[in-house]
């Protein structure tokens, strides 16, 4: 029975995610974080030698990623559920990936796939929003691949539909298998 017991409170200690650097566990934002970053299951910590650190809100910006500070900040807004702060989390790491592993050809290839013209330039203008660039829009579509639908924001091209899922999935061949949760129809 002791023995159950240990690997029972053993086994719900290992599920739960490790507090945020600098944060209270107890505090419901930390909390609320945390559960944000449980939604990721992209491998970031071993794949990406980023850093997530959330901050007060800022005006105008949900996130922002650094790549010369491998640094990620996550402006969370007090009013942001899990699932919101999960999206914006896996769009910055979205944007990771790209600068880690994404080649021109790759870029091109993408731009392809998603029906952007390859004339396009890849990035916006510094702090722009990166909504009608094409890697606005891979960082996007990485965010619905981790945590869903609810909150795509993509004007350079359409919402993937459940049937576009597999092709892009396998654009990310380079990712680990379990870079992304098991393909789900969404709505």
């Amino acid at each position: 029975m002791m023995r159950s017991l240990a690997v029972l409170i053993l086994l719900c200690f290992v599920s739960l995610p490790m507090p945020v650097a600098g944060e209270s566990p107890a505090n419901p934002e930390a909390m609320r974080n945390n559960a944000a970053l449980a939604m990721i299951t992209f491998p970031w910590q071993q794949q990406l030698e980023y850093q997530i650190v959330f901050m007060d809100p800022q005006n105008g910006y949900r996130a922002m990623t650094y790549p010369r500070q491998h640094r990620i900040e996550i402006y969370a807004r007090p009013g942001d559920n899990t699932t919101r702060l999960a999206h914006d989390i896996a769009h910055e790491l979205g944007h990771a990936v790209d600068v880690t592993f994404n080649t021109p050809e790759l870029r091109r290839k993408w731009m392809e796939l998603r029906g952007i013209d390859p004339s396009t330039p890849w990035f916006a203008c510094n702090k722009c929003s990166d909504f009608t660039s094409p890697a606005g829009d891979f960082a996007e579509t990485f965010a619905l691949l981790q945590v869903g639908k609810d909150y795509f924001a993509s004007r350079i091209a359409p919402k993937p539909t459940d049937k576009d899922i597999p092709a892009l999935i396998a654009f990310f061949s380079y990712l680990p298998e379990n870079a992304f949760p098991p393909a789900q129809p969404q709505s």
